[in-house]
């Protein structure tokens, strides 16, 4: 393991040597500190990739192009080919910086969006080949539509960013710090790989973290660190420059001139900065008396904000209530342990019929989502025990319930519940919906008459509407993105059951997974879910779509309680598992609360049987294919990542490799030391020649000629003939053939 990672560092070993690439790396990361360091906080990823891309890709940039392998076209065709090519490589440069920082500004679409488009658009190239599809089955591309929505909001909202406040200030910080730093790390890396001196080069970096730091309200520690980080990088830069002057100018010099430098140097930045740190402690230090005595520090955005304008944003009026029961908190599976344990058994006499929905056990509903959390506004009042009778009653349906859970206070049944044999406590939302039944914990059995509205008589429209204004409020502050994202989903669909089914079909092209991430303080767990972790429990995935759809102009409500489980034959009863305990929407469409599944694990009902005449008929969903998307989506990967490297060899091809004589001075150096034989420090190519002549045996004629070509090359500053060259490569292939030979 160990001799694989030292290969692993030296196949991956930068041009310019790890130290400098360590620090250069350092100091554009130095950016993305004075992000995370500021207030409010700046998305310290963006800045981080900007610094490493532009630095990687400066450094292939700064590499020279090879001379033969430049177009052999008369002058003026030759100028106009560089120009043509350099002015495609800013405008892909500038192509990539504008795309961090749109990406950093919360502009792009979620990837699970971009995939399912793919597959979409691979798929109908596949029915396009096999002649069984046209251009009037091409499918909608929902990515464009949300950056359509995205981008011009962006690109207004940077305008007014001056006059927007502490808002505007941030995507002002936001903007110019990654296009800083993405700009300068470019530089920095261009320099470096053409060994220019740092201290002009490494300016725009400077300058980068100092606008980071100061406008965004840092501590300002990440300026000092960057000063320090790019005057070891001059330092290491300089010693190496001199080091290769003598070398072409055959000056004898001592390796330890160039470590006594970087020491020496290195102890010197050091303690200035020490002392930058330590004197403005200093409450009586002359320095800060006579330099500041009339400067006041800057404080970034407070000191931004004052001339700027302050957007008076006034917050929803919402009548929120008291429920007596707790508010539903996203980020916790509602499963219980063990999940196989039985905590319900309803006997319903015979299995419930199929419907275009599916059922629920349902026990609370929510009509106010808080970001992170659902809570009611509902009105306590009681729900007294009747006798249970179906007769007379369209589409009501009996249960006999044994709860076995140890907290029995909330009750579980299908909605919508008519009446119960006990007495309970019934919590009922501003349009009179039930929004959980209460009774004590001692209840152990009890029977349900329900009826799903799906199968109640249609609705009728001749009364006043019910309030639905609490099942539409979003929160103070809401994610546009969400917004935007629902509209690209719902695309040309006109009708709100349609959109629905567009928002349950893509919701249920996400992951499921047991394990979340923390919701940030002041975060919203409907964005985070759908733009960051991708995947998440019940509740997210009902939590999305309910917020989505109000966002469309639908009301919406959640729901928890229990899948239906297994049914048991022999006892007629469905029996309910902890690992049943589910989250879903409900949304209110055409005068009813239909309950849809956006969960990927739960399996949707059949959409065209069991609806009434008077239900919206639902729209079929298109016919999945299992297998078939995943091989479409790794098919469209795969051919991205072959573009890739094609563009990387055609881009290698300009790259000039290093000199016949260095390279095969190097070749000798690494050959010998792994025959044994390292090079001493201090020692010329005569004297190291002499010590592999034991090591090569018959090939001691051709090392003599390998030393005096090179020797030759070097001292009169002029290339060898092409017919020395071929001698040269012929002596040195032998020499170390030799010398690998010798390794065995």
């Amino acid at each position: 393991m160990n001799m694989l990672i030292a290969m692993l560092v030296r196949r991956l070993r930068p041009r310019i040597g790890w130290g400098q690439f360590v620090l250069a790396l350092g100091a554009t990361l130095c950016c993305a500190l004075a992000a995370a360091d500021g207030k409010p906080a700046l998305p310290a990823a963006g800045f981080v990739w900007a610094g490493l891309g532009g630095l990687m890709i400066g450094l292939r940039l700064g590499r020279p192009g090879r001379a033969d392998a430049r177009p052999r076209l008369p002058t003026p065709a030759r100028y106009a080919w560089w120009a043509g090519r350099a002015a495609l490589t800013l405008a892909a440069l500038l192509a990539l910086g504008t795309l961090l920082v749109i990406a950093a500004a919360d502009t792009l679409p979620p990837a699970a969006l971009a995939l399912q488009d793919l597959a979409a658009l691979a798929g109908w190239v596949a029915a396009a080949w096999r002649r069984t599809a046209g251009w009037a089955d091409l499918p909608a591309m929902r990515s464009w539509s949300f950056l359509a929505a995205t981008l011009p909001r962006f690109w207004a909202e940077l305008q007014a960013a001056p006059n927007a406040g502490p808002r505007g200030a941030r995507l002002i910080v936001l903007a110019g710090g990654i296009a800083g730093t993405w700009a300068s790390a470019l530089v920095l890396g261009w320099a470096l790989a053409r060994e220019r001196s740092v201290f002009s080069w490494a300016l725009p970096t400077l300058a980068t973290i100092g606008f980071t730091a100061i406008i965004g309200n840092g501590a300002g520690i990440e300026l000092i660190f960057g000063l320090v980080l790019l005057l070891l990088l001059a330092l290491a830069v300089g010693a190496r420059r001199r080091a290769h002057g003598w070398e072409q100018s055959s000056t004898d010099y001592s390796d330890e001139i160039t470590v006594d430098t970087l020491a020496w140097g290195a102890a010197v930045i050091m303690l200035v900065m020490v002392l930058a740190l330590l004197i403005p402690t200093s409450l009586s230090n002359p320095i800060a008396s006579l330099l500041w005595r009339d400067v006041e520090l800057p404080s970034g955005i407070a000191a931004l904000d004052r001339n700027l304008q302050r957007s008076q944003r006034q917050p929803v009026p919402v009548n929120i209530g008291i429920s007596q029961l707790p508010a539903l908190q996203l980020g916790q599976s509602l499963e219980g342990s063990p999940p196989t344990a039985v905590i319900l058994r309803v006997r319903v006499g015979a299995p419930l019929p199929p419907g275009p929905w599916p059922r629920y056990w349902r026990a609370r509903v929510f009509n106010f989502y808080m970001g992170t959390n659902w809570t009611t506004n509902a009105n306590i009042g009681q729900f007294p025990a009747s006798a249970i009778d179906a007769g007379g009653l369209p589409g009501a349906i009996v249960q006999e319930i044994d709860d076995l859970r140890s907290d029995r206070t909330i009750l579980a049944a299908l909605p919508d519940v008519l009446a119960i044999d006990l007495a309970a406590q019934g919590e009922r939302l501003p349009d009179g919906a039930l929004a959980a039944l209460t009774a004590p914990g001692t209840a152990t059995h009890y029977r349900v008459l329900s009826r799903p509205q799906e199968l109640a008589a249609p609705p009728r429209f001749d009364g006043p509407p019910p309030d639905l204004s609490s099942y539409l409020v979003l929160p103070a502050g809401y994610p546009q993105r969400v917004a935007d994202l629902a509209v690209a989903v719902a695309g040309s669909r006109t009708t709100p059951y349609q959109r629905a089914l567009a928002l349950e079909a893509y919701l249920r092209g996400l992951n499921y997974t047991y394990t979340v991430q923390p919701i940030p303080i002041g975060g919203d767990a409907v964005e985070q879910f759908l733009f960051t972790m991708r995947a998440g429990y019940c509740t997210y995935y009902a939590s999305a779509m309910a917020v989505m759809a109000r966002s469309l102009g639908i009301p919406a409500r959640l729901a928890i309680g229990y899948a239906t489980g297994e049914y048991d034959q022999a006892s007629g009863a469905y029996l309910v598992r902890e690992s049943d305990a589910h989250a879903w929407p409900e949304l209110y469409i055409d005068g009813r609360w239909l309950p849809f599944e956006p969960t990927p694990i739960r399996v949707l009902p059949a959409r065209t049987s069991g609806a009434s005449a008077a239900t919206p008929t639902p729209a079929p969903a298109p016919a999945e294919q299992p297998g078939t998307q995943g091989l479409l989506i790794w098919a469209v990967v795969l051919a991205i990542v072959a573009g890739l490297a094609a563009l990387g060899l055609w881009w290698g091809r300009w790259q000039r490799p290093r000199p016949l004589v260095l390279d095969v001075q190097a070749r000798l150096e690494r050959d010998g030391g792994r025959a044994g034989v390292p090079w001493p420090a201090g020692a010329t190519l005569h004297e190291y020649s002499a010590l592999l002549a034991p090591r090569i045996g018959a090939a001691a004629s051709e090392l003599t000629l390998v030393v005096e070509l090179v020797e030759q090359a070097r001292y009169s500053g002029q290339p060898l003939p092409a017919d020395q060259e071929g001698r040269l490569r012929r002596a040195a292939a032998r020499v170390l053939e030799h010398l690998r030979a010798a390794q065995r």
